[in-house]
């Protein structure tokens, strides 16, 4: 996404504070540096406080009006917005969502290998209805367009189009060929679409094929906290709270820890096993996470709260 290494590697590190720093920086050399503006309004999307989401709207509009050219301006604004929606009402996310399309087409137009924001693209025409732009042929066409190209990042599309179509076989033969490589957006996609899936199964009460899932995961990214955290929660719904502990822990220290809610969850299966002190700590710890999500935090609160 970002031309300088630096602020890469912090975005990819998730270092949101850290990536807010840098971009500050920069930005009192060169007030209108495009890629400082645009880093300045993503390093808000590492939490879910309303005021800086604003601030960060207005600072990404900036970095749209300065350098209008500027793929990245374009997909901050989107980024700053799809955040906006998650905790905004109804009727307000409705509108944003329009808004959050737009920007991610005017971001791929101006540079069609931004695979985030083709990603993105490809999510919202398939996550939202027809009547309010939804089309699974658009995806398609998202998706047809890399498959030369780019037929990694064409094959994780490919998956998540047959998991829409309720093609649920095709879709997993397909997320467990992707290879990722260095490519650290399309890793995150491909982690997403396996808890994705693995929900689907285990609804369907398939547990031995989430867990053979979630294993190729972990093999294919050993260095990350999701795979750990997906173990963990198939050992809840198993009813397995001791075994989820470890795992919990185990991924509280991984790479990508801080965007999952894993001090909600570990919480949880403290306190089934009667570790009151220990889930009392763990849910106040996730409640003073500024990454901590809106709807966890109103569950972690109960939780807490029945713990007294």
């Amino acid at each position: 996404m970002f031309k300088e290494p630096q602020l890469q590697q912090l975005l990819e590190a998730e270092k949101f504070d850290a990536l807010a720093q840098a971009a500050q920086q920069r930005l009192s050399q060169a007030p209108k540096d495009a890629q400082a503006l645009a880093a300045k309004a993503i390093a808000a999307t590492g939490a879910y406080d309303g005021r800086a989401l604003d601030e960060a709207l207005s600072t990404a509009q900036q970095c749209v009006d300065l350098a209008p050219r500027e793929a990245v301006c374009h997909l901050a604004l989107a980024r700053v917005m799809g955040q906006q929606v998650l905790i905004s009402s109804k009727l307000k996310a409705i509108g944003l969502v329009g808004k959050v399309r737009a920007s991610l087409g005017t971001a791929l137009g101006l540079d069609p290998d931004l695979y985030e924001a083709r990603s993105k693209l490809a999510q919202i025409y398939l996550l939202i209805p027809e009547f309010l732009g939804g089309s699974v042929a658009k995806a398609r066409e998202l998706e047809s367009a890399i498959r030369g190209k780019a037929p990694e990042q064409a094959r994780l599309l490919r998956s998540l189009i047959l998991a829409r179509e309720e093609q649920w076989d095709e879709a997993e033969r397909e997320l467990m060929a992707v290879r990722v490589g260095e490519d650290a957006a399309l890793a995150e996609d491909v982690r997403n679409a396996y808890g994705e899936l693995g929900r689907h199964w285990i609804k369907s009460q398939q547990f031995e094929r989430v867990k053979r899932m979630y294993e190729q995961l972990q093999k294919d990214q050993p260095g990350q906290a999701a795979p750990y955290y997906y173990l963990a929660r198939l050992a809840q719904e198993l009813e397995r709270p001791a075994e989820a502990i470890p795992l919990f822990e185990k991924a509280s220290k991984l790479a990508g820890a801080g965007g999952l809610p894993i001090d909600h969850r570990l919480g949880d299966a403290f306190a089934a096993v009667g570790q009151v002190d220990a889930a009392r700590q763990a849910y106040q710890r996730y409640l003073a996470s500024k990454r901590a999500e809106p709807g966890h935090v109103k569950d972690a609160r109960k939780s807490l709260a029945a713990l007294a």
